[in-house]
């Protein structure tokens, strides 16, 4: 496998895990989704084997999970929608945005 589509099957790896903590997901649940094994799932989630196109669009339909995020890492939705900002953000970005609705809580 070129060093190219390696990183980028790490970089999805990555994003496809912190989706499936922001969501409370254990890693057999999406793979039973994605009619895989958790072995393989867990591959996935590390970026040894690379995600296909129909399992990218399960996860869309199923979870909400943005394509152009899973694969690029940058959004395509141009409305605010809470349930795929907590999908398609990175646990540092959640937690600012729960802070920051915290403070205007309190305020």
């Amino acid at each position: 496998m070129d060093t190219g589509r390696k990183d980028a099957n790490i970089q999805i790896g990555k994003r496809l895990r912190e989706a499936r903590l922001n969501m409370n997901l254990e890693k057999s649940e999406i793979a039973d989704v994605l009619d895989v094994t958790v072995e393989h799932y867990r591959k996935l989630e590390a970026g040894i084997t690379g995600i296909s196109v129909d399992k990218v669009l399960t996860l869309y339909h199923k979870y909400g999970i943005d394509p152009t995020y899973l694969i690029t890492g940058e959004s395509s939705m141009k409305d605010f929608n809470l349930d795929y900002y907590v999908a398609n953000s990175t646990k540092e970005q959640r937690n600012d945005f729960l802070t920051v609705c915290w403070l205007i809580y309190l305020s």
